[in-house]
């Protein structure tokens, strides 16, 4: 497993990719290090880029989670497709850390509320076109 840190306004982004499986204890200590360390309060662990993971790598984002947990960080995934899918589903790991289906449904559940009373929805307005809109106002 391989992973690439990506930073934006709000959180830390870790775009995971290959395979997630006991064989990757390294990279996996290394991300840990990586989410504990980050700037950012909220980290999230993209799954999009994984082409495996087996009950070994869910042990390991369960790890993941409990450390940054520790750290004061909260942790939520990104879910990939087809086999990562499938099984993150089948282990409801996503009762322990959150999951969400698209980067943009993430960063819709984290905009403050007060940022979006400053920005209503028009009618008929995508609520994650707002989400996105409310996110770029609050940066300027």
């Amino acid at each position: 497993m391989q992973y690439r840190k990506f930073h934006d306004r709000h959180f830390t982004r870790f775009a995971l990719a290959g395979r997630l499986t006991g064989q990757g204890g390294d990279e996996v200590r290394d991300l840990i290090a990586d989410v504990k360390h980050a700037t950012d309060r909220r980290c999230v662990l993209d799954l999009g880029g994984l082409e495996f993971i087996d009950s070994a790598g869910i042990g390991m984002l369960l790890v993941v989670n409990g450390e940054a947990i520790a750290a004061g960080k909260s942790v939520a995934m990104l879910t990939g497709e087809g086999q990562v899918l499938r099984v993150v589903t089948l282990t409801r790991i996503g009762m322990i850390i959150p999951q969400f289906e698209s980067l943009d449904a993430y960063v819709a559940s984290c905009v403050p509320e007060e940022v979006l009373a400053e920005h209503p929805c028009a009618p008929g307005e995508n609520p994650l076109a707002l989400a996105a809109r409310a996110l770029k106002a609050d940066a300027a």
